[in-house]
């Protein structure tokens, strides 16, 4: 258990990260800091100098300590209020030759795949399940694995109950299957906005509305929220709620408990994305809005995707209230979820290992985000504002006039992608902006030429893309 000092310092920094403290602001003195949080004046003390080195605080002589930005001195971007409304979602075609660039798609490098271990939970799991070999899956997926979920999330996060879990083919598939059992076609459901141009794409593909939600301040705009559930305007709601791509940010505590409340008040569903719960860079993780789900409301989805690999193609949800409604839909549309991958997950968790990959793979990608973070500030315009996740796999850019389409076009002819920030609206916004992935280190390591020379490769990219900016901003 970290000393109380570590966990108050790592409630400063979420406080900081989601701009409920903003740079430049007095933080309390000394002894009315520790009347505020129940603990000594020593444990203030240290609480203070521990985010004084890491960036986050700043002492001046007879004033107090201010509030700092670590990653540089580039501010957060801005995100605009507007009135919702229904809207149609668009599929956005992807660039086939873009998969494989590091800043394009939301993943880790390869890396930072523990490879060997699952090769070998992949052996060990089907010999010890070879009995099974001959059979369809079950529909809900293999008891074996939903208790070693159950365990895990139980163990590290919130109590999981694993005769309510069901196991799916990835976190999008268990999306898709949460909006068809509480939706029908036509239907408008809620998302924040900026929002995943995946669950945007998703909705677009079932013939779903959408209804925008602001997202400012890292704050859902809950008034316009509860006023469409009065109106029944809508019938659902889709929202990431930790370290939401693209934003980064992740909602108040008080946020995900007023969320819960209102799915139950108006009997409207949440979907909640919570694919990456498991990436917090720092030691304390944010709850999940199921966490405060007391009837049942909310359809809690997860996945490997981003803290394994996608090309598992294993996901899980909890369906709460509509668990019968899922079994009943995942037994008539599918026959199970790949056995042996089932088998290797199972091992892998009951092993101890895939927590121990967790806890790796949370370092590098602090180190990760810090890096691109440094890069970005020193190169990009003196407007560029960037954001500053605490977890998850991408940066957020705002740069005043950027016309992110435009910008891509001249990207691409020199093998440089991206997501253009319009992507990730279904209306006409954020055109200024674009997304990056931070799940490939930009830093040259010492120990393997080939990574160095990978790894030296997307720093030039990077630093080409900040040209790229820079030549966009002259000519405005």
């Amino acid at each position: 258990m970290p000393a109380k000092y570590i966990l108050l310092s790592n409630k400063i920094i979420s406080d900081i990260a989601q701009q409920r403290l903003s740079f430049g602001q007095r933080m309390p003195a000394i002894r009315k800091f520790s009347k505020m949080h129940g603990v000594s004046n020593t444990t203030a003390i240290n609480c203070y100098q521990n985010l004084q080195e890491l960036g986050w605080l700043q002492a001046k002589p007879q004033s107090g300590y201010f509030v700092t930005q670590p990653f540089g001195k580039k501010a957060p971007p801005k995100f605009p209020q507007f009135t919702s409304k229904i809207s149609q979602p668009k599929s956005i075609t992807p660039l086939k030759e873009a998969m494989n660039s590091p800043f394009y798609i939301s993943l880790i490098a390869p890396e930072l795949i523990p490879l060997a271990a699952l090769n070998r939970c992949t052996k060990l799991g089907n010999i010890r399940h070879q009995h099974l070999s001959h059979l369809y899956p079950e529909y809900q997926g293999q008891e074996t694995l939903r208790n070693a979920l159950s365990q895990h999330f139980s163990e590290l996060y919130f109590p999981l109950n694993a005769n309510k879990l069901m196991i799916t083919n990835g976190c999008i598939d268990a999306v898709k299957t949460a909006i068809e059992v509480t939706t029908n076609p036509g239907d408008a459901i809620a998302i924040s906005s900026p929002c995943f141009n995946g669950l945007i794409e998703l909705l677009a593909s079932l013939n779903r509305k959408a209804i925008e939600i602001p997202c400012f301040d890292a704050q859902l705009d809950l008034i316009q929220l509860e006023r469409h559930l009065k109106e029944k305007t809508i019938k659902a709601c889709l929202f990431n709620s930790n370290h939401i791509n693209p934003q980064g940010i992740s909602f108040s505590a008080q946020q995900k408990q007023k969320l819960a409340e209102l799915a139950q008040k108006y009997q409207t569903p949440i979907i909640e994305d919570d694919i990456y719960l498991e990436l917090s860079h720092s030691s304390i993780t944010p709850l999940p809005i199921k966490h405060w789900d007391k009837s049942g409301w909310v359809l809690w989805c997860g996945s490997i995707s981003k803290t394994i690999s996608p090309s598992y193609r294993l996901g899980w949800c909890e369906p709460g209230s509509f668990f019968d409604k899922y079994l009943l839909n995942r037994s008539i549309r599918n026959y199970g979820v790949n056995l042996v991958v089932q088998n290797m997950l199972y091992e892998f968790i009951y092993s101890g290992q895939y927590a121990k990959h967790l806890k790796k793979l949370k370092i590098k990608l602090n180190q990760n985000v810090r890096d691109y973070h440094n890069v970005l500030s020193q190169h990009l315009p003196k407007q560029a504002r960037i954001s500053t996740p605490q977890g998850g796999l991408v940066i957020w850019i705002q740069v005043p006039n950027l016309n992110s389409k435009t910008l891509l076009l001249e990207a691409i002819k020199h093998k440089v992608y991206f997501r253009v920030g319009n992507e990730f609206s279904t209306l006409d916004l954020y055109k200024d902006c674009l997304r990056i992935n931070i799940g490939w280190a930009i830093k040259p390591s010492l120990t393997n030429k080939s990574q160095t020379n990978d790894q030296f490769i997307r720093y030039q990219q990077l630093i080409k893309l900040c040209k790229l900016i820079k030549k966009q901003q002259h000519f405005l």
